[in-house]
């Protein structure tokens, strides 16, 4: 694997003329946001060995941080609802008043009353490795 800058690394693998083809595969980047130290290493790992890039941030106050660092590269943001300083919800309103298109997953375990643009793409805490990731791949390809 051979990388370019943006974060967009060509394969190249031989053809049957003895050619090189080179394919684009884009990387895609998330920034995870959960309080929860252990559950949020899970989560990273889970995606990483997925092949996505991953952002952590413990709370809403520091994935502002990055976004603000990172923002044009971040394709989804997966956010717990419920964290000390700054909520899911208020962090999905405020990166996607930045942003528009940004892809939202929330996630919770005590969902309790999202409004219809939060509840739209969500996962109820516990969930399962493969809900997460199918969960995830289904809202990067819309």
């Amino acid at each position: 694997m051979f990388a370019i800058p943006g974060n967009r690394p060509l394969l190249g693998c031989l053809t049957g003329t003895g050619r090189s083809s080179v394919a684009e595969v884009k990387l895609e980047t998330i920034l995870l946001v959960e309080d929860e130290p252990a559950v949020r290493q899970l989560f990273a790992q889970a995606l990483a060995r997925a092949g996505y890039s991953v952002h952590e941030a413990r709370n809403g106050q520091e994935a502002m941080k990055l976004f603000e660092q990172h923002g044009d590269e971040i394709d989804l943001l997966l956010t717990d609802i419920r964290m000390p300083y700054m909520g899911g919800a208020e962090l999905a309103h405020h990166l996607r008043g930045r942003r528009r298109t940004l892809k939202l997953l929330c996630i919770s375990g005590y969902p309790g009353n999202l409004d219809s643009e939060l509840a739209a793409d969500f996962l109820a805490k516990p969930f399962s490795r493969d809900d997460l990731l199918r969960k995830v791949r289904e809202v990067l390809d819309r």
